[in-house]
């Protein structure tokens, strides 16, 4: 197994990590009936913010928390997108760049649980 540690292997990350949301019955039904996701516009998005935060790359400039903000989600959804991030990860990837992914998508699944009030910022609990 290797790292992340190109454009491609970031590439790949979001397309395996989205056709598992895709096939998700929690996810899915917020992304597809909620949501209403063009794929082919948010992939291209999703490239540029993981290749930013991954490899370091400019190019994603968007503010991604108010869209979600309105979304009908709970704490289960934030738990299970990170449960399915973190395992795409793990299949297919080892090294700092994996481990600068998990982390990231951790970070921001507490972020906007907590920004959602889903989690008591004061109580100390983490995704």
């Amino acid at each position: 197994m290797t790292d992340i540690a190109t454009e491609a292997d970031v590439r790949r990350l979001v397309d395996a990590f989205y056709t598992k949301v895709q096939a998700d019955a929690l996810l899915n039904p917020i992304f597809a009936d909620v949501a209403k996701v063009d794929w082919s516009h948010h992939l291209p998005k999703m490239y540029a913010f993981w290749n930013g935060l991954i490899l370091g790359q400019p190019g994603y400039a968007g503010r991604p928390f108010p869209a979600h903000a309105v979304l009908p989600v709970d704490l289960t959804h934030f738990e299970r997108w990170l449960e399915l991030f973190h395992a795409t990860v793990d299949e297919l990837f080892t090294g700092e760049g994996a481990l600068r992914a998990k982390n990231a998508a951790a970070s921001i699944a507490h972020t906007f649980a907590m920004r959602m009030g889903l989690i008591d910022p004061t109580a100390g609990r983490m995704l």
